[in-house]
């Protein structure tokens, strides 16, 4: 039953908070693309012009077919004219979307501090409840602000919004955008509004940390007396929907290049215990100190690293004449080209293609490198990859010499032109039929070659013999056997490369792959190997997993940030979230907020991530110059990560019988033990699990508050079964206990 519009200012006001990348983002200003002034940046991203550069849609597919046809050596007279102008055609499309994208990526992304904007852009959240995210392609408050106004709200007056920059840290929050001030004014103007009515303050997973930070920021700006009281007058209840409350694990850091930049994750990293700065000054007068209780942890460590080493494989900065390669390329020019380095006898890894020509026959690699996987006992790291034989190839599938010295005129060629010409009088049938068969062994020929292109096949036109470095793995191992761990020791390689030659005299054709000789001819390339041993923890906890003789061990998550490369969030950790005064990981999460009434809301009983296991990727680290060619391919590389999740992985007894594992994630389940805090402050084991996003131990953690903190809180909690994180927003459950709440059922 719908409320009475004419008793809209009895309704208790609300205030909603949304989550991480819940909140409208638009341009303000622009120097890199002026006419997105206005536009909406996040989600809208349709409307910017960009819809189909998704990995396998028909742009991404173009390119591939498009990009294996050039790279095919036969000339292109033989082509269909009308398939080319449509892959030309969506290649410009698909060219003007990558531009677009580009251009939204750098709106995007931050600066290297991950708090500042990049140079010329400006991005700001859209104020009000147009700011909450409300479209299809990410419904979240949509459902709540339809039952909301169906009641009887309105926007503006009992029903508003504080959206935010998702983007950056809280502190920068309130000194860029001045945030947390201009919302607690628009909380002043709402309970003035409304006869004086207190607010109820609506959050949603990363606006529950939000919202408890502001709480405390009351406390620091205005003192804890005058704080405490503003509070009692403004607010009446905080009501958190599907809280991180100590964070939640996500392997989400491995591919997203705009996460790399961002400087809001560090929020909802997990805290296995209260994070807080030791070198700080002491607390001012107006801060609050509360003593610290115990609380429940995680069940597990939040990540665990397979025991591996690895080899860096380095081509360095060098210039390679390929001239002797390409006397057997038919023309036209240019040829693709690219290395290939076999590691032992089924290891294979590639570099980019590079184009060369006749004129100017050269490869130039700028630092090529490729990580590795290898054992961690060097001994079987020296038996897998006992030898390394680098070979150059190019495209299809039919090493073919040029037509010009197939049939050279030579010192033979009179003789040849007689006994051609006495096969045609003798035998005319015979040299018809050999005329047919060598036609079409030419077709077959170039009919290889073009399948093989486009499925992304290559010929060897020349390789180096295996070179045996085994000797020099097992040397590392007793070079360091005195030093200190994590020593990294480097070696250095000299391959002779020598070109394929097709002997004419023997056969002709695709039979001609049988038989190759060695030229003369032959080309040097230096490579660089380098060893760097396996992580080791100082973590002494049993490790609950078991896959064949594999080892894991556990990996806090700044460690995993600063293998991965992204040395950038742990110095964010450290100069922007444990120096902030109202404690984002401590104060502000950890403890109980100075509010007198806490409603928690959230799922449960849903598979939700609580580990994950990662091992070591084969990485290919691009040179620059090939980097430079194409911002697909800078963007792709940069995505490539240094750790990949072990598909492989398999939980032992007893954790199987407890939690999933699936891809290398490991999920709790309705059968896992959880402790659940009592009012009382004792504990008792429940199974449950989280709400598919934030794990049960961080959910429940608001148990902890009860009759506690300044305001001594008065916690409720309402566990909603089999709804997922996002989804309990348009759930029919959570509406009856929000709409109950507010006095409106």
């Amino acid at each position: 039953m719908k409320a009475d519009p004419s008793n809209k200012k009895k309704l208790q006001p609300v205030l909603i908070i949304p989550g991480f990348m819940s909140s409208v983002l638009t341009v303000q200003s622009s120097s890199l693309q002026p006419s997105w002034k206005d536009q909406r940046i996040w989600l809208n991203i349709t409307t910017l012009g960009f819809n189909h550069l998704k990995r396998g849609g028909k742009l991404q597919r173009n390119e591939d077919i498009r990009s294996r046809r050039q790279m095919l050596n036969d000339s292109n007279n033989d082509r269909d004219a009308s398939i080319d102008s449509t892959l030309e055609h969506m290649h410009s499309e698909y060219l003007r979307q990558v531009e677009c994208k580009n251009k939204w990526v750098q709106h995007m992304k931050l600066r290297d501090d991950s708090i500042g904007e990049r140079k010329g852009v400006v991005v700001r959240a859209l104020e009000g409840t147009a700011g909450a995210l409300t479209e299809s392609m990410s419904y979240v408050f949509g459902p709540v602000l339809k039952l909301l106004r169906s009641y009887g709200y309105e926007d503006g007056v009992n029903l508003d919004a504080a959206p935010y920059d998702w983007r950056i840290p809280p502190s920068t929050l309130e000194s860029r955008d001045q945030y947390f001030t201009r919302t607690i004014k628009k909380i002043e103007v709402m309970y003035r509004d409304n006869d004086q009515t207190p607010v109820v303050i609506l959050s949603h997973s990363m606006g529950c940390r939000a919202s408890h930070y502001l709480f405390n920021f009351v406390l620091h700006t205005k003192g804890k007396d005058e704080g405490m009281k503003w509070l009692s007058k403004h607010i009446d209840c905080w009501v958190p929907v599907g809280a991180p409350h100590i964070g939640t694990p996500t392997s989400d850091f491995e591919g997203l290049v705009l996460a790399r930049s961002f400087g809001s994750p560090p929020w909802l990293f997990p805290l296995e215990e209260e994070q807080t700065n030791t070198e700080s000054s002491p607390p001012q007068s107006n801060e609050i100190t509360i003593a610290q209780p115990k609380f429940q942890k995680a069940t597990m460590p939040t990540s665990f690293l397979m025991q591996e080493s690895a080899l860096g494989i380095k081509i360095p900065s060098q210039r390679l004449n390929v001239q002797p390669f390409l006397k057997h390329v038919k023309h036209p020019y240019p040829v693709k080209l690219r290395i290939a380095i076999r590691l032992g006898k089924k290891l294979v890894f590639k570099s980019n293609h590079f184009t060369v020509s006749e004129d100017e026959p050269f490869i130039d690699f700028n630092d090529e490198a490729w990580l590795v996987p290898c054992p961690v006992d060097l001994v079987k790291a020296a038996h897998d990859y006992s030898t390394i034989q680098i070979s150059i190839e190019k495209p299809g599938a039919v090493l073919r010499r040029k037509d010009s010295e197939r049939y050279g005129c030579g010192i033979l060629c009179p003789i040849r032109c007689i006994i051609c010409l006495l096969k045609w009088l003798l035998c005319c049938p015979c040299a018809f039929l050999e005329k047919f068969c060598h036609c079409f062994s030419t077709g077959v020929q170039k009919g290889m070659n073009a399948g093989a292109s486009v499925l992304g096949s290559s010929v060897v036109m020349g390789q180096s013999e295996p070179i045996q470095f085994g000797e020099a793995l097992a040397d590392i191992q007793t070079c360091n056997s005195d030093e200190e761990e994590g020593t990294r020791q480097t070696f250095n390689i000299q391959a002779v490369l020598r070109p394929f030659e097709v002997n004419d005299s023997l056969c002709q054709g695709i039979w001609s792959l049988l038989f190759y000789k060695y030229q003369q001819e032959q080309i040097k390339l230096s490579i660089n190997v380098k060893w760097e041993p396996a992580f080791r923890s100082s973590s002494t906890e049993a490790v609950p997993l078991w896959e064949r003789s594999r080892k894991y061990m556990p990996c806090d998550t700044n460690q995993l940030f600063n293998m991965e490369g992204m040395g950038n969030v742990p110095r964010l950790l450290d100069n922007s979230y444990l120096p902030d005064p109202i404690g984002p990981l401590s104060q502000s999460s950890w403890q109980p907020p100075p509010v007198k009434r806490v409603v928690s809301i959230y799922g449960i009983n849903y598979p939700t991530e609580v580990s994950a296991v990662y091992r070591r990727n084969l990485k290919h680290i691009p040179n620059a110059s090939n980097n430079k060619s194409s911002m697909k391919k800078s963007i792709s590389s940069e995505l490539e990560p240094t750790f990949v999740l072990d598909k492989d992985a398999i939980l032992a007894k007893p954790i199987s019988k407890t939690h999933a594992i699936k891809k290398g994630l490991i999920y709790e389940t309705s059968n896992s033990p959880q402790k659940v805090t009592n009012a009382d402050g004792t504990t008792t084991t429940e199974f449950k699990s989280g709400d598919g996003s934030v794990p049960y131990w961080s959910l429940q953690h608001c148990r902890t508050w009860i009759d506690r903190g300044p305001a001594k809180c008065d916690v409720t909690v309402h566990e909603i079964d089999s709804v997922e994180h996002r989804a309990i927003l348009n759930d029919a459950r959570f509406h009856k206990i929000l709409l109950d709440l507010l006095g409106c059922g």
